[in-house]
């Protein structure tokens, strides 16, 4: 197999590889991003570890000073409807505020304080996790650009495939011309095989004649020497 499409295969291969990798994010990289999106945020006074999932937590807009515990992690696909998004997937945290008193957590304003502290969405373009505040504008962005960033949104779920196809039908050409070359070159070798074996029976023939000339020669240079033997012995009488 040519060189070149060992080389293409091992690229096609590689750059899929890479693809379903970075498709599915994990669980770890969503608890990170969003630990230091809370970190951030002007209002978090502290953000300080205790244990496995367990913080002191101090928030001036709420306001607490307490303990925040994390309950669970949650990672799910968004469906866009068919609107090219690079936005593939988004994570929910979910923890309670454990000295926060019951009557305050049912409150609208906590409700309202929540919406910014427990979802992330993930973006395949930079395959990072992405705070709510960075998801809004990006799609706002997105409604906003008109044409230019359907195309690009375009590209970014298609154009890798669009690439590969492209690669698929170039080696595919490829493959056909150099087959076609070593077809001519194999046709070129038969005609010269032919033509040599022409010339061959063509030397056997000549040969042959050759031989039949110089058989013919020694028959009659043996008539001569006969003739000649006889008249030397008719002259000796």
């Amino acid at each position: 197999m040519p060189r070149y499409i060992v080389a293409v295969i091992f690229l096609i291969t590689a750059i899929l590889a890479n693809g379903i990798a970075a498709a599915e994010p994990d669980r770890e990289a969503l608890l990170e991003a969003w630990q230091a999106h809370i970190a951030s945020l002007p209002s978090t006074t502290a953000l300080e570890p205790v244990s496995d999932g367990v913080f002191r937590y101090i928030d001036s807009d709420l306001p607490y000073d307490g303990e925040l515990k994390i309950v669970g992690v949650l990672i799910r696909n968004v469906d866009a409807g068919g609107y090219a998004s690079e936005f593939t997937h988004v994570g929910m945290v979910e923890f309670e505020l454990s000295e926060l008193p019951m009557e305050r957590m049912s409150s609208q304003l906590y409700y309202y304080w929540l919406t910014d502290r427990q979802s992330l969405h993930y973006s395949k373009t930079t395959q990072s996790w992405v705070d709510p505040a960075t998801y809004q504008e990006t799609i706002t962005e997105g409604l906003s650009g008109g044409s230019s960033y359907g195309a690009m949104s375009f590209m970014m779920n298609y154009g890798i495939w669009i690439f590969l196809i492209g690669l698929i039908i170039y080696v595919f050409v490829a493959a056909r011309r150099q087959m076609g070359k070593s077809r001519s070159l194999l046709d070129e070798t038969a005609a010269i095989n032919a033509q040599a074996r022409e010339n061959i029976d063509r030397a056997k023939e000549m040969q042959d004649e050759l031989l039949e000339i110089a058989r013919d020669s020694r028959d009659l240079q043996a008539k001569n020497n006969a003739l000649l033997k006889e008249a030397v012995e008719a002259l000796k009488r």
